[in-house]
């Protein structure tokens, strides 16, 4: 594929970046087999290559978008499944997320689209609202012929009451059990940590008695991601920073052999913090040393080793393989 940006528009490093990314797609289509968008409506438009193609158009303008161009680019899921398959190792990643900045910098969307994702993005990633959200979210579900449906539409996808019985974790350190072999912190997150504490709970039960001393930090909360994939590049990075000078703070006090994350999505963006600040001389340094101590907690386990898996059964416990 070509591209024809106006040296002056290569000049900024994330268009040329996007430029660059664009070059390498040689149309295999080898994604439309793994994009859920694209699986259900068989639109073009609606696949990985085909956004790419929209993209490209979108970029050479250099001006507002048109609607439909932003309709398929919003409906992307961003779940990265047609990297899995790309012969050509398109950084799909990276170039989706320049598109949202471009399209959040240069399109008017209707004003009810930007009252929704207002709401959205004041709200989810700080959880003491999403909190709030949610619990007036579930008063008012009675009421939903009355609330628009993009809004019931996500009052939807919220469990059931008494899954969200455990209480969530505080900022502290947990201590291992025993004797302590890793000292790790563990991004307690947002979303999840409202709409699912239990996950939280779990980790920090198993890690500490696989003899990991587990620290949550205060101040270290939602990763960026959900802003900087709605195009708002400059929340998802204060966000990010937030995390970073946490992390770094807590790193200076003592050992910091891993930062560890149990939402995968989270663990993409943190994983890429060198990535998104690259440019910043100020931060550059700091994101890239907690980009390298990210890891999932599967890959964690992996690491140091669970060992065997004892169940509980009537007659005593039994090991699993």
């Amino acid at each position: 594929m070509q591209s024809n940006e106006s040296s002056a528009q290569l000049a900024n490093a994330a268009l040329a970046e996007a430029n660059g990314i664009i070059k390498t797609c040689d149309h295999f289509g080898f994604c439309t087999a793994t994009c859920p968008t694209y699986v259900i409506t068989h639109d073009e438009n609606e696949s990985p290559r085909g956004r790419i193609d929209l993209i490209r158009a979108m970029l050479a303008k250099a001006d507002a978008p048109d609607a439909a161009t932003v309709k398929h680019l919003d409906t992307c899921l961003s779940c990265l499944a047609c990297v899995t398959t790309c012969g050509a190792k398109v950084d799909y990643m990276h170039l989706i997320d320049h598109a949202r900045d471009h399209i959040d910098r240069h399109y008017q969307r209707p004003w009810r689209d930007r009252l929704f994702r207002s709401l959205i993005a004041a709200a989810v990633p700080h959880r003491r609202r999403f909190r709030l959200a949610v619990g007036l979210g579930r008063r008012t579900a009675r009421l939903a012929r009355f609330i628009p449906r993009r809004v019931t539409q996500l009052l939807d996808l919220l469990p059931p009451q008494t899954i969200r019985a455990t209480p969530d974790l505080s900022a502290g350190t947990y201590p291992a059990r025993g004797a302590t072999r890793w000292r790790v912190a563990l991004l307690a997150g947002c979303a999840q940590r409202v709409l699912a504490p239990q996950i939280n709970s779990a980790t920090v039960r198993l890690l500490n008695r696989l003899g990991c001393e587990v620290s949550i930090v205060e101040g270290a909360e939602c990763c960026g991601a959900l802003a900087l994939h709605m195009g708002r590049a400059a929340e998802g990075q204060k966000a990010a920073k937030r995390n970073i000078n946490a992390w770094i703070a807590q790193r200076e006090r003592g050992v910091l052999d891993a930062i560890i994350v149990n939402a995968s999505g989270c663990g993409t963006m943190m994983k890429d913090y060198d990535h998104v600040f690259r440019h910043d001389g100020q931060y550059r340094e700091h994101a890239a040393l907690i980009a390298s101590l990210t890891v999932d907690v599967c890959e964690f386990l992996d690491r140091i080793g669970l060992g065997p898996v004892t169940m509980p059964t009537r007659s005593g416990m039994s090991s699993c393989p």
